[in-house]
């Protein structure tokens, strides 16, 4: 059966971003539609499913590689938006792994960044003044 299913979608485009984009449109409207019972969103719902369908089985290749280009260039504000936010919440220990390694002063407990690469070294805290020794 697998091989038969890798015959048929041989020289097919398959799934791409955009394929992605019109499956959680799709699952989305569903979702809208049981909530709000309403059979209108039902149908509308099934017109992002089959272009995705159409999409998937297509064998014009430029054309689906142009529609997802169209695609991707459209929606990079909104996933560069998305990865500065990702970055700006995301830990500073997991951003400057590499650069910095991290210590937590045992008196006051303040978060101390040192360099790497320095070997061992006498760490002091700006707050409280407490000395002790780390590697870095």
């Amino acid at each position: 059966m697998k091989e038969k299913f890798e015959k048929f979608m041989a020289g097919r485009y398959g799934v791409d971003q955009l394929s992605n984009a019109l499956n959680v449109l799709f699952i989305l409207l569903v979702v809208i539609g049981l909530i709000s019972r309403n059979t209108l969103i039902w149908w509308i719902a099934l017109i992002p499913m089959f272009y995705n369908y159409f999409r998937m089985f297509s064998k014009n290749f430029s054309k689906r590689y142009n529609e997802n280009r169209i695609y991707t260039n459209m929606m990079s504000p909104v996933y560069n938006f998305f990865d500065k936010m990702k970055l700006k919440f995301q830990k500073k220990q997991k951003r400057d792994k590499k650069k910095y390694k991290y210590y937590h002063c045992k008196n006051c407990g303040q978060e101390l960044r040192i360099p790497r690469g320095k070997g061992k070294v006498v760490i002091t805290c700006p707050i409280c003044k407490h000395s002790f020794e780390g590697r870095s």
